[in-house]
């Protein structure tokens, strides 16, 4: 039963399928992974939920990731370092430590919300520490007019045919929760008008509450909120946004005089294969696992919300995009560019256990598209530069994939040499059998 006041509900489509989980929150047997149901003591902290409460980095309820004290641990001991480049930028927390650390950074990202985060994480916040009493007054105002009877009339005013065009029969929200949140996103462009900067902040204070105002909520992956997760739950629209942008005013405060640059370099970050080679001190990311998560889905509500999207439909254009690291982008057709003995093993061990034959082509497709990865980064590291990588290991169909293992021997193959390799979280099958998160540093030769 849907909840009073909801928008009329839509058949479950393809594109709402949540595929092969590696975290704890959800299971999904159907496609025969083997879900985690319990974590060791040895997690060293380097989750993105590290970050709820630092500055600037909590801004965002980012799920995937790593924290932002795991990053300025890591930069910390890298003396010297000029520039820092992260291929898979995420929301930014590679760029905003490196940021406030004074060192310039860049980054790739094909999730156009996503660059969004990081961006006004860094670039707009620090353009509003420079111009501290002029983003104070003017957040000071946009709170006013939050609460005021103006935008509860504007927002039985708002046209909702753009939302329906998006996600046509689908109640993600209550009707008037969603108005106000539309309510709330034009009164921060008419803010910020003339000041992209201004603007930009407060629209990631709306952005961030999007998903809390709805029906839906994120653990792994987006889902709806189940039954028992309505009990307590209230939504305030203007309440949130409230918290989100006071929040905002305490941490500018808190951002250094001095910080450094941060540019991106590309979407997807094969795309830098042939530029400028050597100019990278440092790179630092945590890539796509294989597990099936789809990030575009994850933040398809944002998207649309701050016009990145127009259509849920346009979610397939941005997966195939992207590195094979979910069923949603595996092509039936493609023809691999790298091929490696032991990722065919374990591809063919799934082409027998797996009954969906889409789950060896993601395999396969994964460690052909990472080898491109590993070009670009070694391409534009220095000589002697370090790349620190993070990553887990995977299971379908009781078949284990090393992942960490496979990409040593991809790494290696085009040109980086293991320098550090240690299991920093462990994790537990269903059947009890162990799977890992594992950093690996390697160096350019």
């Amino acid at each position: 039963m849907n909840p009073p006041g909801a928008l009329r509900p839509a058949p479950a489509s393809g594109t709402d399928l949540c595929l092969l989980l590696y975290t704890v929150a959800t299971t999904h047997e159907r496609f025969g992974r083997e879900p985690v149901t319990q974590q060791s003591t040895l997690d060293l902290g380097v989750t993105f939920r590290d970050n709820r409460n630092q500055a600037v980095h909590s801004w965002y309820p980012y799920v995937e990731g790593f924290s932002a004290d795991y990053v300025r641990q890591k930069i910390a001991r890298h003396e010297g370092v000029a520039n820092v480049y992260d291929p898979f930028g995420g929301s930014g927390t590679v760029q905003v430590v490196a940021s406030q650390s004074g060192i310039d950074s860049s980054y790739s990202e094909i999730n156009p919300f996503m660059s969004f985060v990081a961006e006004t994480k860094v670039n707009a916040a620090r353009t509003a520490r420079e111009n501290q009493s002029e983003f104070q007054a003017a957040a000071k105002q946009f709170l006013k007019h939050l609460r005021s009877d103006g935008l509860e009339h504007e927002a039985k005013l708002v046209d909702l045919s753009a939302y329906h065009e998006a996600f046509p029969r689908r109640d993600f929200f209550e009707e008037d929760h969603l108005r106000t949140l539309l309510a709330v996103k034009d009164l921060a462009c008419r803010t910020g008008d003339g000041r992209a900067w201004l603007r930009d902040l407060l629209l990631l204070a709306v952005a961030s509450n999007a998903v809390a105002s709805s029906h839906m909520t994120r653990r792994a992956d987006l889902r709806r909120r189940r039954a028992n997760e309505y009990v307590t739950r209230v939504v305030d629209v203007q309440g949130l946004v409230h918290s989100s942008v006071t929040q905002m005013m305490r941490d500018i405060q808190m951002i250094p005089d001095r910080t450094g640059s941060m540019t991106k370099l590309s979407e997807d970050c094969r795309e830098i294969s042939h530029g400028e080679a050597g100019r990278f001190d440092l790179a630092i990311t945590s890539p796509p696992y294989l597990n099936g998560t789809n990030y575009f889905r994850n933040t398809k509500i944002e998207l649309w919300l701050l016009d990145f999207i127009k259509a849920e439909k346009e979610l397939p254009g941005l997966c195939r995009k992207a590195v094979t690291a979910g069923i949603n982008n595996v092509s039936r057709t493609r023809t691999l560019e790298h091929t490696y003995p032991s990722v065919e093993e374990v591809a063919s061990a799934l082409d027998v256990a797996s009954p969906d034959k889409r789950i060896p082509l993601l395999v396969r497709q994964y460690f052909s598209d990472m080898t491109q990865v590993f070009q670009a980064v070694q391409h534009n590291l220095k000589t002697g530069g370090e790349f620190i990588f993070d990553i887990g290991d995977s299971k379908f169909y009781g078949v284990h994939v090393p992942t960490d293992r496979l990409l040593v021997q991809v790494a290696e193959h085009v040109g980086f040499e293991v320098t550090s390799d240690e299991v920093i979280a462990r994790r537990y099958s269903r059947d009890r059998s162990e799977l890992r998160q594992v950093e690996i540093i390697f160096r350019k030769a």
